[in-house]
């Protein structure tokens, strides 16, 4: 049996940014919730910081994030938002054993 695959990003954002990505995150957030496999997908501004954003997804395993890599509106939300980036951290959150 697979374990769920979660993880964090980071995102420093240039700054005064953060309201442009916020304004597409609803839509891209609702199609990717519908998607099979996802467990999670949350946006989280940082409060002493507005040039950061956090998301955290949680997917049934990672086919099923491999799946959403690929899904147009993920590519789309990518290439939108990657031209706000200063930097972004990866990190795999481990859920068990």
């Amino acid at each position: 049996m697979s374990r769920p695959y979660k993880f964090i990003i980071a995102i420093e954002l240039h700054p005064g940014t953060r309201s442009e990505i916020l304004a597409r995150a609803p839509e891209v957030q609702a199609a990717t919730r519908a998607e099979p496999g996802c467990l999670s997908y949350n946006f989280f501004t940082c409060t002493d910081d507005p040039d950061r954003l956090v998301v955290v997804e949680t997917w049934k395993d990672e086919a099923a994030h491999a799946s959403h890599m690929e899904q147009d509106h993920t590519k789309r939300f990518i290439a939108f938002h990657e031209q706000f980036h200063r930097s972004l951290t990866f990190e795999t959150i481990n859920t068990g054993t």
